[in-house]
């Protein structure tokens, strides 16, 4: 009997950085893609080893691009906005018997913009992001230590996320799982497990 849902945050809630390329394709006259994002920097970032300062002074670094810190940070936040739907299946399944998660690789500075704005922790029980706990998903340990302080079996969670490789290593620890598509079709996979949604 599943007890508990586990949520992601990027791209299941919130649009991640993906998406803020398209603010410099004009600026720098080349086409960008969410790739340039993704260096050592941003695992770094992740786990809570460096600022966001310093993980955008290293994507500047390696791509050679002329871009101020500053200008980066905020196409990012611009992008940070509300998944249309996700927010109100997880307000639905809050007035039910759940105890709702969130477990999420994000990075400080990029939490505490997006709390301040959109509060979406307040609608879980407990929060665990990769910065906080030196993990990142797929890395199995960050799913055994949400276990753990859940202190709960892998078969009573169901853990949604839109990344596949999240998804088989929760699988293959004994986690229901959904991966994220969008908000419409969660519902429908939901409805699939029996689980319960308030209307």
């Amino acid at each position: 009997m599943i007890t508990t849902i586990i949520f992601d945050l990027s791209d299941v809630y919130l649009e991640g950085i993906i998406g803020s390329h398209k603010y410099f394709e004009k600026k720098l006259d080349i086409p960008v893609s969410g790739e340039y994002f993704y260096n050592e920097g941003f695992e770094k970032f992740m786990f809570g080893q460096i600022t966001e300062d310093e993980y955008w002074r290293s994507v500047i670094k390696t791509n050679l691009w002329d871009i101020p810190v500053g200008e980066l940070k905020n196409a990012a936040r611009k992008n940070f906005t509300e998944i249309k739907g996700t927010r109100e299946i997880i307000e639905k399944l809050k007035k039910e018997d759940y105890t709702l998660i969130l477990l999420s690789n994000h990075g400080k500075e990029w939490v505490e913009y997006c709390e301040r704005k959109y509060s979406y922790h307040k609608l879980f029980k407990h929060v665990i992001y990769s910065f906080q706990v030196g993990f990142t998903k797929p890395n199995k340990r960050i799913f055994l230590l949400t276990l753990k302080k859940l202190q709960v079996k892998p078969q009573e969670c169901l853990f949604i996320d839109d990344y596949i490789n999240n998804i088989i290593t929760a699988e293959k620890l004994g986690f229901n799982v959904i991966q994220f598509t969008s908000a419409k079709n969660l519902e429908k996979k939901l409805k699939e497990f029996k689980i319960k949604i308030y209307t």
